[in-house]
């Protein structure tokens, strides 16, 4: 009776092992269907660098080069308490380090705020005309100056 015995352990050894093989590839077939497979490459992060490449091709910065103008964005009514006389014009400059809102009163050139674009930070000092932003890799330096009373940037990136 040992030898049915034992030959009925291992069947019921085999069996468990062949289920278990069986469950393991089902459960690798539905993560692999999910997009995310145990063994393939699947789907990489970004790195810093590809993120900042990426957005800085997306951008589309005007300037002389560019052929026409980035439209002005649409400005609100002008409030009878504002102290910004009827005739200033206010722009926007985009740029690959982020945008730049300025306005002419005149020939006096105010800047109104600076954004950084996602990765990169507003250098601490503003001079005048000229605001600086810095990322990991780059130095974009945005100035603007008045020309015809309405803001005009220029803009420059280091690499």
């Amino acid at each position: 009776m040992t030898t049915s015995r034992r030959t009925r352990t291992a069947l019921v050894a085999l069996a468990w092992a062949a289920l278990v093989v069986v469950a393991t590839l089902v459960g690798m077939s539905a993560v692999g269907a999910i997009g995310s497979g145990i063994l393939g490459d699947g789907q990489q992060p970004l790195t810093p660098a590809q993120v900042d490449h990426a957005l800085a091709a997306a951008r589309v910065a005007p300037g002389p080069a560019s052929g026409s103008p980035a439209p002005a964005p649409p400005s609100p009514a002008p409030s009878p308490a504002s102290s910004v006389s009827a005739t200033a014009a206010t722009d926007v400059v985009a740029s690959p380090g982020g945008t730049v809102v300025a306005r002419c009163v005149g020939d006096t050139l105010e800047i109104v705020s600076a954004s950084p674009a996602q990765g990169f930070r507003l250098h601490d000092e503003r001079e005048g005309s000229r605001v600086r932003f810095e990322s990991e890799e780059s130095k974009v330096e945005v100035r603007v100056s008045c020309q015809g009373g309405r803001p005009v940037g220029a803009v420059e990136v280091d690499n």
